[in-house]
């Protein structure tokens, strides 16, 4: 796997694992407040997950460009024209 390929890769992964995350991390916050409601000391566990979870996918929301685009590297795709039949 070259370089550009891994790098998109990456960036693809990134995509889904951003909404995917932060999805998982508002489970995980319900669930914690739920247990901080009920007096269990567990529940702020919960939600210092919850937050390191909202921060690792913010932080990769804001370096997700692909480096590599930007250089140029990576041609952008020319969509593609059907051919239209008579």
């Amino acid at each position: 796997m070259n370089e550009v390929d891994r790098a998109e890769l990456i960036q693809s992964v990134k995509a889904f694992a951003i909404p995917a995350s932060l999805f998982l991390s508002c489970v995980i916050l319900a669930g914690g407040v739920f247990l901080i409601y009920n007096g269990y000391a567990l529940g702020w566990a919960f939600a210092a997950t919850s937050a390191i979870i909202q921060i690792t996918a913010f932080t990769a929301f804001i370096r997700f460009q692909n480096k590599l685009r930007v250089a140029g590297r990576i041609p952008e795709e020319k969509p593609r024209v059907e051919a239209q039949s008579k």
